[in-house]
């Protein structure tokens, strides 16, 4: 079994080098030095801060997207410059701070040199490297031009990273703040209101309902708060194990894509999705149907993966591409135009960029007009929330005075 080494060692000009490599052995550690003009000093096993818990740590570590573009970025640069890919592999694997990538690359590492495809080497690891690359890498190398194909890859991985970034970055204010209001709502009830159960309950006045209903709902949350917590437990649980199910996600996605709100921004974001990684693979030198299916497994909405799978069959027929999508129904009309005067002018690739950076510019300020639109709504909900709060807690006590005026 491969295990993770430490290493230092010195080069013929004296110069200090460390790092870590997965090998089976000691020996082959020492090996993989000599064959870089490296003197061994030390060589041992990988022992980190915290022993298992380390462990833990790196196999909880996630492969970003832009830890791939970087890999990618970096390795075009080395093969450019005339570098074997044995040499770029070894550099990389010194450079990449990824524990999980690391050690992919260690394997990919010792099946290059073993004989193997770069291609099918990184097939071996579909958790760390996507089908795109994989796929991308093959046409690279039957073409000869892996350090283009390399380039374009990384440049796909840069612009997937920037919209998701958009997105997330527009959804964190509204989360932030929706969190933080029920928070200071749930400590209301739970820890003001009590204070002012005890007053209440030696008055002898009729409560007001809206004091009723909050009194209620707080005692609720000071008893069962656990049982609350139980149900959302429950209800997240549930709602993940049917969207692992094929046929309940399929419904979940096509109703995602009707919302009045939420529907519109997903078909933007999966477009642009589908267009990017369709005019990646065919400027790359995939096939079409080879590249439809890749564009499958990466489009992330089971509704429009069926449309790709009804796409590849006519394709396959002879049928063209935009007479297939515009049958489905879900892709725009301004997708159906672009792929058609794609298909007629032989630069489907370039046309289907242009649609791309189109709804990746929409999905950008649809989500900046929500995130503007958003701001005011949650503070107004927050704000009547309080204010019922506030009321209900203000009426028994004009009550009170009214009373002891009389």
């Amino acid at each position: 079994m491969a295990k993770t080494y430490e290493y230092k060692a010195k080069d013929r000009s004296g110069q200090l080098h460390s790092g870590s490599i997965l090998a089976d052995s000691e020996m082959a550690v020492a090996l993989h030095c000599r064959e870089k003009g490296y003197f061994v000093l030390e060589i041992k096993e990988q022992g980190r801060p915290g022993g298992t818990l380390g462990a833990i740590a790196d196999s909880f570590q996630t492969v970003k997207i832009r830890d791939l573009a970087m890999v990618c970025r970096q390795f075009a640069t080395m093969v450019d410059a005339g570098l074997s890919l044995v040499a770029c592999l070894s550099v990389l694997i010194d450079q990449t701070a990824n524990t999980r990538i690391k050690a992919a690359l260690q394997s990919v590492y010792k099946k290059v040199k073993e004989g193997e495809t770069f291609s099918r080497a990184l097939a071996e690891h579909p958790r760390i490297f996507p089908t795109i690359m994989v796929n991308m890498v093959e046409a690279g190398e039957v073409g000869g031009v892996l350090d283009d194909i390399l380039n374009r890859l990384a440049t796909h991985f840069e612009k997937e990273h920037k919209l998701n970034e958009k997105v997330k970055s527009a959804m964190t204010y509204p989360a932030v703040v929706i969190t933080l209001a029920v928070l200071c709502v749930v400590f209301i009830l739970t820890f003001v209101m009590p204070t002012f159960l005890s007053l209440f309950a030696g008055i002898k006045v009729e409560l007001p309902w809206p004091t009723r209903l909050l009194l209620a709902v707080s005692d609720f949350l000071k008893n069962y708060w656990w049982l609350v917590l139980l149900e959302l437990s429950c209800l997240l649980i549930a709602l993940k194990v049917a969207y692992t199910k094929e046929g309940t996600r399929k419904q979940l996605d096509r109703l995602i894509l009707r919302l009045p709100i939420a529907g519109p921004l997903a078909r933007k974001i999966a477009i642009a999705r589908f267009s990017r990684t369709l005019s990646t693979l065919v400027r790359g030198g995939v096939p079409i149907i080879t590249a439809l299916d890749v564009v499958k497994k990466t489009i992330g909405n089971l509704s429009m993966t069926d449309a790709l799978s009804k796409a590849q069959v006519s394709v396959q027929e002879g049928v063209g591409l935009a007479s297939t999508l515009g049958s489905s129904k879900i892709f725009t009309p301004m997708v159906i135009h672009m792929v058609a005067i794609g298909e007629e002018s032989g630069a489907l690739d370039k046309m289907l960029e242009k649609v791309a950076d189109f709804y990746e510019s929409e999905v950008e300020d649809t989500v900046s007009r929500l995130s503007s639109i958003m701001e005011p709504v949650i503070v107004g909900i927050l704000g009547v929330v309080i204010g019922f709060i506030v009321i209900s807690v203000v009426l028994p006590l004009f009550d009170v005075i009214t009373n002891m005026g009389r």
